[in-house]
């Protein structure tokens, strides 16, 4: 189980948006058990912590912390991603591109990335993760969404998120500042 302590000095923490090339598939969900080996075994070779997550039907969530100095989201990004789709059929919508090049065609191109700088940014968008299976019509409350660590959170005791748009609760754990991650 992931610890939701301050990162140590020097530590960053990140805003991730994954997303499959068919916005309309449910593989994350459907195979979430290769998404959770993928995670793990990324997570073994190239240290990060995973602060908070939701997954999506066809979209990943969530917020890292990296160990002091450690910028480098990209790998371990790319690593998740190839280590899910390795056992994974190619996508019947493959362009001739990533047919020519092997490319499997399961995910977009890149990824969002949003350092996060304040307690602030961690709070909004620790909601924004919580809040988004309600947001795309898939539960009522957070709480109800079975892929997402906000029942670890609760477990904790942290507070339910705050609505989108609304203030942050106050008792989030303190953050350090981020660094700079250049994309």
């Amino acid at each position: 189980m992931q610890d939701l302590s301050p990162p140590t000095s020097g530590a960053s923490r990140h805003f991730f948006t994954l997303r499959l090339a068919d916005p309309e598939g449910d593989l994350l969900v459907r195979r979430i058990g290769k998404l959770r080996t993928a995670m793990r075994r990324t997570l073994r070779h190239h240290r990060f912590r995973i602060d908070a997550i939701a997954v999506l039907p066809a979209t990943i969530h969530m917020i890292w912390s990296l160990p002091p100095g450690d910028r480098d989201t990209a790998n371990r990004i790319g690593m998740v991603k190839a280590r899910f789709s390795r056992h994974l059929p190619p996508a019947a919508h493959r362009s001739p591109s990533q047919i020519k090049k092997g490319g499997k065609g399961i995910w977009q191109r890149g990824y969002w990335c949003q350092p996060l700088r304040n307690p602030g940014d961690l709070a909004r968008h620790r909601a924004l993760i919580y809040q988004s299976p309600v947001q795309a019509g898939l539960c009522k409350t957070p709480q109800d969404w079975q892929y997402s660590s906000i029942h670890r959170d609760l477990a904790r005791g942290y507070p339910l998120p705050a609505p989108l748009g609304a203030p942050a609760p106050p008792s989030m754990p303190p953050h350090h500042e981020s660094a700079h991650v250049s994309l």
